[in-house]
């Protein structure tokens, strides 16, 4: 019998793994062996990626939807119980407005008094509030921007929010003057009749939490919304416990709002006087400032 001759490095390895050297199940039992953690490992990857991607609908409340056509529509609150309970959806982003402001050259005078114009239209959320655009022939609109500072969507609705359309093309037009002043779009915060000194006997009459954490929902909303600011149209009388702290409500807002939504504004409507008692004044003066 011949001599074997030389091995190289390569097979001997070869050698040993057929032979089973150093592995007492063998190579055939080895392999299997190998792959099973890496089988596992991909088993385990599959069932967290299914994890991941798997999700279960979350419906939005019916009122992002119309009846009718189930179009996706603006929206607003009818309590201060739906006000507080509210809280930002990324699943609310087509109700969201594009940007800020825009500034438009030339800019007025800064000199010149602001203009507003109250959208107060067969109480609102009409052709308006359809994300997508209406088919109404005749829809209410509004084409005279450059001589407006301050659009205001108003409806007897508790909490107003402007339909996001009002809000874009409020922007869109907006006026800047010395990097300060800017066309705004606000929303409007109404309580009206009974059921409004209701309201606000809940919210104002208490103690502070419970107005701030009002204001803290408003502000919110504009922030969120990208809409500027808020109307506040208190329609009724208050306890002298609630009118005690509406001035403590309307300078907390503000202050939030000026912290939150850059150059947002509060407004307060002529209705409820110092005393609580609902007796319009028809300018600002010491019963109402």
């Amino acid at each position: 019998m011949e001599a074997a001759g030389p091995v190289t490095r390569t097979a001997a390895r070869r050698r040993i793994a057929a032979a089973g050297i150093g592995d007492p199940g063998g190579a055939r039992e080895r392999r299997p062996g190998r792959r099973r953690p890496r089988r596992r490992i991909e088993e385990d990857q599959e069932a967290v990626f299914r994890e991941v991607v798997s999700f279960t609908p979350n419906p939005l409340p019916d009122r992002y939807y119309d009846k009718d056509t189930t179009k996706p529509i603006s929206f607003y609150l009818s309590s201060l119980e739906e006000l507080l309970a509210w809280t930002p959806d990324v699943e609310e982003g087509f109700n969201v407005a594009l940007g800020p402001p825009e500034c438009r050259q030339p800019p007025l005078s800064s000199g010149r008094p602001r203009t507003l114009i109250c959208h107060d239209m067969m109480g609102g959320y009409l052709d308006d509030k359809f994300i997508q655009g209406s088919a109404a022939q005749t829809p209410y609109s509004f084409y005279h921007w450059q001589y407006i500072d301050i659009f205001v969507y108003f409806s007897h609705h508790t909490v107003t929010i402007p339909p996001v359309g009002w809000t874009n093309a409020a922007h869109r037009h907006g006026v800047c003057v010395l990097g300060e002043r800017r066309g705004l779009a606000s929303g409007t915060f109404i309580t009206e009749w009974k059921k409004g000194e209701q309201l606000c006997e809940a919210f104002l009459a208490g103690d502070e939490r419970s107005h701030q954490a009002v204001a803290d929902q408003l502000v919110l909303m504009a922030q969120f919304f990208r809409f500027d600011g808020w109307l506040i149209n208190i329609e009724n009388s208050l306890s002298l416990a609630a009118v005690g702290n509406l001035p403590h409500f309307l300078r907390y807002l503000t202050a939030r709002l000026h912290q939150q939504v850059p150059r947002g504004l509060v407004l307060w409507y002529d209705s409820v006087v110092s005393s609580g008692q609902l007796k319009w004044q028809d300018e600002l003066n010491e019963q109402n400032r």
